[in-house]
């Protein structure tokens, strides 16, 4: 008997992995065959690939040079900070191995990681909800256009998303050990405290769900805390910490890193495009993943109903509520919510897998049924919105423009056809339904013969209910089941079919006898195919929107990358997207092609714009700091803002190590700022360069604030 046992559980276990191999296999497919972005952002993956080919050049020796630089220069407060030290370090390795080091290298990078995460949400699922439930997640995983979208960028993201999901898998595994002993428990410990210390290295946002971990651990699975384990949740803060202090080898770098990420919240971008309501996020999520939100509303009814029906489905149910309240404070864009995808279609699988339809029989096609249209329809959404409108930032804003719910080239009229294909599938649904109903009510029970008279009484009386018996089994929800399927694919293939609106509608390319711009292309048929540098000319210079424009004009560019005017016309929408270090070797390209064909005022143009790049670039005309003198003191006197000073003043002595207006304000903006420790040593210069020039006055005023301590 035992041996059957294991034989039984042995042949369970193959056939659950080699489900889950197959699965794996086809995400893998897919992230792997759309891992072919042709250009990447001039914003966070521009300066990913940058820092990680200074990194491979110099050594992780170099990294307190990174942290400098990104606190002197103002022009780098927007870019991703080296607290994610743990991300700095996987892109160097990457590059070690995958040279080039390019955007491309850093994309597989976010492959191989959206490949993983389909792995952990099994294992974690399996876990909190059983093999069957972490089966169906993962397939419904393979589809997801967040993830799809993201494991092909040269973004942290993925990444994260996949250590996330192996420290939640990890602290689970922890929860659940029922050993009291801390010597047979140390193991899972350390793994989970590694775990988390790398996902908060790789996103210092991770903070906020690792509040959420905790809680939804201690209120789901109400395992008893020992004091070890109170203990466990603040190790991997400290080592976050202590890593940085490794590589970066500055404390006061480290709190300055997380003020300016906080400030970066409120920088221009953040407030047009990452704001918005509360439940904002609740709102992207269910554009990208409609099937799947709803299943997981109907997971969180069963769980209200219910609480205690499953311990692992409440755990996932706390964290997802706790992290939506904890991501109230933070951008609203689904890059930081991608942890909660997972989370998201580990409760659609139970929904599906506890469903009462969904029995040991007919599990399988059951799920099948809903993981076939949600696969369609998740599918479609990516590839309209990242394929081919190749949006980069799944913000609300992007995600509804390309998918044609806002004014824009996407837009699309509603397609004649779905009504005949409505109409259509309705009525052979209700055909097929009262054919089968004929057919249940006329079927003779030949196999029920008997030769009890008693039995044949009971059965004559009651011949609506023999009627109905067949009518509710497995053939019709087998038939349902398959309309659904029908429904939805229907649906999809009509949204494709739909047609863009033509110009002159609301919404449209243009309006009838104006053009869009001098710039435009001639008016085109409705029907013909989107032409980039038309589309590129409209996002600039009529919805006035650079990065989108940039994305078209290098879409040209890639077929033919001499054309004059979509090189003219990338560099200038680089300049307006806030990118001119991207914008200058397009502008001196553009210079040298000008003068080849004697067009010598485009030539100056270009010029001009190259040498204000520059002068911006240095640190607003290295000869003469006075501009960047000016916003410093403006910053310290006026504003009442010592730490925006102090950055003014450290890009002059930048340039000019030796500037005694900036020594001397620089040493007061980090007096006010309360880090006297950092002001002293330049207080110490300032009083040799005074008496060095005879300054008295000001060498007496040094002399009194070195008197003090410290």
């Amino acid at each position: 008997m035992t041996a059957l046992s294991r034989g039984a559980t042995l042949v369970k276990f193959v056939r659950t992995y080699a489900v889950l191999f197959g699965i794996v296999g086809l995400g893998a497919a897919l992230r792997i065959g759309w891992n072919d972005v042709a250009s990447y952002a001039p914003a966070d993956e521009a300066y990913y690939v940058s820092a990680a080919q200074f990194l491979e050049r110099e050594g992780l020796s170099a990294y307190p040079r990174l942290v400098a630089a990104h606190l002197e220069r103002a022009d780098l407060a927007a870019s991703p900070t080296p607290l994610r030290w743990g991300y700095f370090v996987l892109t160097t390795l990457a590059c070690a191995v995958d040279a080039p080091c390019d955007g491309r290298t850093l994309a597989w990078l976010s492959t191989i990681a959206g490949i993983v995460s389909i792995v952990f949400t099994y294992l974690l699922g399996a876990r909190l909800v059983g093999p069957r439930a972490g089966l169906v997640a993962a397939a419904l995983t393979v589809t997801s256009p967040l993830q799809l979208a993201l494991s092909r960028r040269a973004l942290q993201d993925e990444v994260y998303c996949a250590v996330f999901l192996a420290a939640s898998w990890a602290l689970v595994r922890l929860a659940q050990d029922k050993r009291e002993s801390l010597r047979a428990r140390w193991r899972p410990m350390a793994l989970f405290a590694g775990l988390a210390t790398l996902a908060f290295a790789v996103k210092e946002a991770f903070v906020f769900p690792y509040a959420a971990l905790a809680a939804a651990t201690v209120l789901a699975l109400r395992s008893r805390l020992r004091p070890a384990d109170v203990l466990l949740f603040l190790v991997p803060p400290a080592l976050f910490f202590v890593g940085f202090l490794l590589l970066g080898r500055d404390a006061s770098a480290f709190f300055e890193l997380v003020r300016l990420a906080r400030a970066s919240f409120l920088d221009d971008y953040g407030i047009q495009y990452q704001s918005g309501p509360p439940h904002r996020p609740l709102f992207d999520l269910f554009v990208l993943a409609p099937i799947v939100c709803i299943l997981g509303i109907v997971a969180l009814a069963r769980l209200a109903e219910r609480p205690r029906e499953n311990r692992g489905a409440l755990w996932l149910a706390c964290f997802l509520l706790v992290s939506l309240a904890a991501f109230v404070g933070l951008p609203k864009n689904l890059r930081f919510l991608v942890v909660l995808d997972p989370i998201l279609r580990l409760l659609a699988a139970w929904a599906i897998v506890s469903f009462p339809w969904a029995g040991r029989a007919r599990g399988a096609g059951f799920a099948a049924a809903l993981l076939l249209p949600s696969a369609v329809f998740e599918l479609a959404l990516f590839h309209e919105t990242f394929i081919t409108f190749r949006t980069y930032d799944p913000t609300t804003y992007d995600v509804l423009r390309a998918l044609g719910a806002l004014p824009g080239p996407a837009a699309r009229a509603g397609s004649s056809a779905f009504p005949f294909v409505f109409f259509a599938a309705l009525g052979v649904l209700l055909v097929g339904l009262v054919i089968r109903r004929k057919v249940a009510v006329s079927e003779t029970p030949t196999n029920e013969e008997t030769t009890d008279e008693e039995a044949a009484e009971k059965t004559a009386e009651k011949p609506a209910a023999r009627a109905l018996k067949p009518a509710g089994g497995s053939g019709v929800v087998a038939f349902w089941l398959g309309a659904i399927v029908v429904a939805f694919l229907s649906i999809v293939i009509a949204w494709k079919a739909s047609s863009p609106i033509p110009a002159g509608k609301p919404g449209g390319v243009g309006l009838p006898g104006a053009a869009l711009n001098p710039r435009a292309a001639p008016p085109r048929s409705p029907n013909a195919p989107a032409d980039p540098m038309t589309l590129g000319l409209d996002a600039l210079y009529t919805r006035s929107d650079p990065v989108l424009a940039a994305a078209r004009f290098r879409e040209v560019l890639a077929e033919n990358p001499d054309h004059y005017g979509a090189t003219y016309q990338l560099a200038t929408a680089l300049e307006q997207a806030g990118d001119p270090r991207g914008a200058r070797p397009l502008w001196e390209k553009m210079a040298t092609m000008a003068d080849g064909i004697g067009d010598t005022q485009t030539a100056e143009h270009a010029r001009a714009r190259m040498a204000a790049i520059d002068e911006r670039q240095n640190g607003l005309a290295l000869a003469d700091p006075t501009a960047s003198m000016q916003l410093g003191l403006d910053a310290l006197y006026n504003r009442k803002n010592p730490e925006a000073a102090a950055a003014h003043f450290r890009a002059v002595l930048a340039h000019h190590p030796d500037h005694y207006g900036a020594t001397f304000q620089l040493a007061t903006a980090l007096d006010q700022a309360g880090r006297p420790a950092e002001a002293r040593p330049l207080w110490t210069k300032m009083l040799g360069m005074a008496e060095g020039i005879g300054d008295t006055k000001t060498a007496e005023a040094v002399r009194a604030r070195l008197a003090k301590n410290p």
